[in-house]
């Protein structure tokens, strides 16, 4: 390692010649090992390249703050951390202290710090020098995203590479309470619930990809410190809000079924296929749920369903609801997306009423169906 570092910067200097004070121009190319690339323009400084890290942050997950002179740079990730003080050839990685081979500057409002030491922070592993195009490169960079959430004095934490969650106490204390089972790819967004019965409800949301057409979520069930329910669901482009809970009933939907939840007690009661029910492998919707009937869509056909508890017949509401016009846009239509766009309003004794949101024909019509038909 140390070879390849003298030999990009002999190299290097060879070609971009600096003297004492001032800086001549380089480039750089970093990957990091999850997948992507960033690059741009590297300084050389009294012998040594640069880069600009604090542009790098939203890259490789790092939370970047500044103290009260604006001189110290702290970077702060899920296991990682790092410190640098403008004009200091000491630095701060992981806790302990590290000499730099160059003291950190600011040029253009961005903290220039020695590649090396941002290659070592960052956990790379080759750093070399591409002679033919005069760039710095180095591989296998890691990130350390991390989303830390508070919660009645605990501190809960998602590690984004393996989607794991963790809670911290008020001593420090941590201790990991679920997996998700799968890397946030994105914003991480959370909601914490406490029911009347006592049970702890955390949801997660991930949207991610462009322009953000994947959607992924997760429940968390917890009584007395521990997980004992949790589902998980991925939805793309079309998104319906699921139903949560029926009285003193939990309801937690993983897109293939729905379970039933006792509060208090975290008994389950009850599991519904949704598969079975909607008829092809998907990943389903439950927008509205009752004792003895509820709605329930899919994520790729979007078509709303009426389901009755007591028999498992299932009705589409569409065909039963809509003039012959909207029928046929229903049936062959695939923007912005496949289905209907019934919405479900109220229910009213044994009548459900809907109105039909469709987006490019007004329809002021309000829709009811009698469940006791």
């Amino acid at each position: 390692m140390k070879r390849s570092i003298t030999i990009f910067i002999l190299a290097l200097l060879l070609i971009l010649p600096a003297t004492a004070g001032a800086a001549a121009q380089g480039k750089y190319e970093f990957h990091w090992m999850e997948s992507g690339s960033l690059g741009g323009s590297a300084l050389v400084k009294n012998g040594v390249t640069f880069v600009p890290l604090t542009r790098m942050t939203a890259y490789f997950k790092l939370d970047l703050s500044w103290d009260a002179t604006g001189k110290r740079a702290q970077f702060n990730g899920w296991n990682k951390s790092l410190a640098v003080r403008v004009g200091s050839l000491t630095g701060m990685l992981d806790g302990k202290m590290v000499k730099l081979p160059g003291a950190p500057f600011l040029f253009e409002k961005e903290l220039y710090i020695p590649a090396r030491f941002a290659v070592q922070a960052l956990g790379g592993g080759r750093l070399t020098w591409d002679a033919p195009t005069k760039t710095l490169k180095a591989e296998q960079l890691q990130t350390f995203r991390k989303y830390d959430f508070v919660h009645e004095g605990l501190k809960y934490t998602v590690e984004g590479k393996s989607g794991n969650l963790y809670v911290t106490d008020g001593k420090g204390v941590r201790r990991e309470l679920a997996k998700l089972g799968t890397s946030i790819k994105e914003y991480l967004s959370s909601n914490f619930e406490r029911t009347p019965g006592g049970l702890l409800i955390i949801s997660f949301a991930d949207h991610y990809g462009e322009p953000h057409l994947n959607n992924q979520y997760f429940t968390i069930v917890v009584k007395e410190g521990k997980v004992i329910h949790q589902a998980s669901v991925h939805y793309w482009n079309r998104v319906e809000v699921n139903v949560t809970k029926l009285g003193s009933q939990l309801l937690l939907i993983d897109g293939k079924t729905l379970r039933i939840i006792e509060d208090g007690t975290g008994k389950l009661l009850e599991t519904i296929d949704l598969v079975k029910l909607g008829g092809e492998a998907d990943e389903y919707f439950v927008e509205y749920f009752d004792k003895d009937v509820f709605l329930l869509r899919g994520n790729k056909d979007g078509i709303l369903k009426l389901v009755d508890r007591g028999t498992s017949a299932v009705t589409v509401l569409y065909k039963e609801l809509l003039d012959a016009r909207h029928q046929e846009y229903v049936a062959y239509n695939d923007t912005p997306y496949r289905g209907d766009f019934l919405k479900f309003m109220k229910r009213e004794g044994d009548l459900l009423y809907f109105k039909n949101e469709f987006p490019y024909d007004k329809d002021n019509n309000i829709y009811s169906v009698n469940v006791a038909d």
